[in-house]
């Protein structure tokens, strides 16, 4: 499945602001990220699918859109 991924903040200046991937699930993504990125092996972030915060693993769909969100704070 080919999919958008986006980055935010410390993430985007790792991976870059967005490119395409193939990937089933949000775990096999994060493996393959580290893997390509391993400075991503000791940063927290999040995983956005389709513009929804999401903590389980999930089937992603063709088309979806994955944003890699670093921690934030609210004030």
């Amino acid at each position: 499945m080919e999919i958008k991924v986006i980055s935010f903040g410390q993430i985007a200046e790792i991976t870059g602001k967005e490119f395409m991937v193939e990937a089933v699930d949000l775990e096999s993504l994060k493996l393959y990220l580290i893997q390509k990125f391993p400075e991503l092996s000791d940063r927290k972030f999040a995983f956005a699918v389709n513009k929804k915060l999401v903590q389980e693993n999930i089937i992603l769909n063709q088309n979806d859109v994955v944003a890699l969100m670093p921690p934030y704070s609210g004030g």
